[in-house]
């Protein structure tokens, strides 16, 4: 029986030592299996709150217009200018602005800019040393406004001009004639531009 034992022990230990000393080296890596298939989408995401309206801006005035524009040096014309009362003409520079908007039932204020701020028309300047003189004045009529500029160096024999030596900028508004007297009625002042428009911007007609 005990030898039965020693033979069996040694045919283990034999086949051991023959299935070690037979194993190889480790082969190389197995190509990747196949892509697994995508995964579903996520559900989207809940719409975000309307923001709040804006609120309604103050109405305009459908009887007001306002204008801004700026005359070149070059555009200045020479013309007549037709004397009151005597018959008698001279000549002054002018530049016309067509405009539709000016009919026989509207009234016209006018302004020139003076440095940051502007100045009601007409305005004239007289230098006190030697008499020079400025003006700067307007007129209207049914579709059009006409600008009118002329200056002399000096009250006796000086040189006179029909242009100004920069480029001016006018303001006018144009105004139901009825607009205008309530505006005088009421004691606004026409010669400031700011009185005329905020008036304005406060009374709808």
């Amino acid at each position: 029986m005990n030898k039965f034992y020693r033979v069996l022990s040694v045919v283990s230990l034999t086949l051991s030592v023959a299935f070690w000393s037979c194993r190889g080296d480790q082969g190389p890596q197995g190509p990747a299996g196949p892509t697994g298939p995508a995964g579903q989408n996520g559900t989207n995401g809940t719409n975000g709150t309307n923001g709040t309206n804006g609120t309604n801006g103050k109405d305009g005035n459908a009887n007001v217009k306002g204008t801004e524009v700026t005359v070149k040096v070059a555009d200045w014309k020479t013309v007549d200018a037709a004397g009151i009362g005597t018959g008698a003409t001279g000549k002054t520079g002018a530049y016309s602005v067509t405009d539709a908007n000016v009919k026989a039932t509207m009234f016209v204020i006018a302004f020139v800019k003076v440095g940051t701020q502007f100045v009601a028309l007409p305005r004239v300047i007289i230098k006190e040393t030697d008499g020079a003189t400025e003006q700067v004045n307007f007129g209207y009529e049914t579709g059009k406004v006409t600008f009118y500029y002329s200056s002399q160096t000096a009250a006796i024999g000086g040189i006179k001009a029909y242009a100004p030596q920069t480029d001016l900028t006018f303001s006018y508004v144009t105004v139901e004639k009825t607009v205008g007297q309530a505006m005088q009625n009421e004691g606004v002042n026409l010669r400031s531009r700011d009185a005329v428009m905020t008036y304005l911007q406060e009374h709808k007609y």
